[in-house]
């Protein structure tokens, strides 16, 4: 039996629980490999869609104040 795409599972990962993704998206933009960026913005993208909530800006600004 074939698994489903890693995107997709990370995808599905990420609208389950959005401060994780925040979160990631955070410290892979920090770690700064941007092959490693790429990837978890595609996975994002999948997520929550070209134009989603999930704005570096505001991520950082929403978990800074929690």
């Amino acid at each position: 039996m074939k698994g489903r795409p890693h995107d997709e599972a990370m995808a599905e990962q990420f609208r389950a629980d959005p401060d994780y993704a925040a979160e990631l998206l955070i410290e892979v933009r920090r770690n700064g490999d941007s092959a490693e960026l790429a990837i978890l913005l595609r996975q994002m993208v999948k997520a929550f869609g070209q134009d989603g909530w999930w704005n570096l800006t505001d991520a950082e600004h929403t978990l800074s104040s929690t």
